[in-house]
């Protein structure tokens, strides 16, 4: 009993796949759910049958269907009627906002080692590469022969426009020659918003994809960290998020437990209950001799830098004898790589 049930299972499994693997053709999903014979249907009328001695009554013109015109004819009708919404514009990448106009995104500045126009060219350049798209830069951005995303062949341009108030360039992507209309008809608005909305959603799809592989890589380089006595605090060579970032990951592989932390402002509260030196030693680091207690780490955002500082439960600022011990064990800890795995 039990084997045929699962039997049953299976063949019910099998018939569900089978369905949704019908629906899912994007062929059919683009044409109504009906058959279209009503378009070869017409109207058949015959004069009406008026009785011997009766009068034909008086007929109206009001709800005469008129004959379409030569411009009405040539409309999309029937199976050429394409029954998918328009696509929608994604802001993928992080920062980036779509355009109130038009198929576009706004990307704004948040690397500062080269200009943003400058870094999304080299991504429009790399995305082309990848896709095996015939592409050609212009004064404007870029022209594209070829459908990076599947066929008809496709002309797009690419238009990038810096805009230095807001720190932030647009990027649009327009449509003007299209496989479709090789027939001398137009391509439908809907069908052109649908092919540039898919383009620059594959396009912001690979450039953030880019981003976060760099971004990566970046994270697992070393950080430099140095001592500030006077201040009493340690600078951090890096801005808020690596340093944010690198903090939670070490701290717990230093000895310390992390009991809350609260990235909008800042700080980690955590119990040191330290390690032994066989620990220290595995680790290859100076082992930390500081009280074995509750403290209250401190970062600081400083722009390109940022700032850690040490106090008690009491919120009170650890000694410098304290921080200097700090220092000799964050300092080569955050320059390894290899304590992030």
């Amino acid at each position: 009993m039990d084997k045929l049930l699962n039997t049953n299972k299976m063949i019910i499994s099998l018939l569900a796949v089978s369905v949704l693997a019908g629906c899912s053709n994007p062929e059919k999903r683009a044409q109504a759910n009906r058959g279209f014979e009503y378009e070869d249907a017409s109207l058949r009328t015959a004069p009406l049958m008026i009785p011997a001695g009766l009068e034909a009554p008086t007929f109206k013109n009001d709800y005469v269907i008129p004959k379409a015109t030569a411009l009405e004819s040539q409309e999309v009708t029937g199976i050429n009627v394409d029954v998918r919404p328009p696509t929608q514009v994604l802001p993928l990448v992080r920062g980036s906002q779509v355009l109130e106009s038009g198929t576009g995104l706004w990307f704004y500045q948040q690397r500062l080692d080269q200009p943003l126009q400058q870094e999304l060219n080299t991504a429009l350049a790399t995305f082309f590469k990848d896709k095996k798209a015939d592409a050609s830069e212009t004064a404007l951005g870029w022209s594209s022969n070829g459908n990076p995303i599947g066929s008809p062949k496709q002309r797009f341009n690419w238009q990038l426009n810096n805009d230095e108030g807001r720190r932030a360039v647009s990027l649009q992507v327009n449509l003007v020659e299209s496989d479709a209309s090789s027939k001398q008809e137009p391509v439908l608005a809907q069908t052109k918003q649908r092919d540039e909305a898919m383009m620059l959603n594959a396009f912001s799809l690979a450039y953030q994809r880019e981003l976060t592989q760099q971004q990566e890589l970046l994270d697992r380089s070393p950080i430099q960290l140095t001592l500030e006595s006077t201040q009493g605090r340690l600078l951090v060579n890096e801005g808020y998020d690596r340093s944010w970032k690198r903090l939670v990951t070490l701290l717990p592989k230093l000895g310390f437990e992390l009991t809350n932390r609260q990235q909008a402002l800042g700080y980690v509260d955590v119990e040191f209950d330290g390690m032994r030196q066989g620990k220290w030693e595995d680790l290859k680091l100076p082992a930390l001799d500081i009280p074995e207690q509750a403290y209250r780490v401190q970062l600081g955002d400083l722009g390109s830098q940022s700032s850690i500082t040490f106090s008690d439960k009491n919120k009170v600022p650890v000694s410098n004898e304290v921080l200097r011990k700090l220092s000799n064990t964050l300092v080569p800890a955050f320059e390894r790589t290899d304590l992030l795995r």
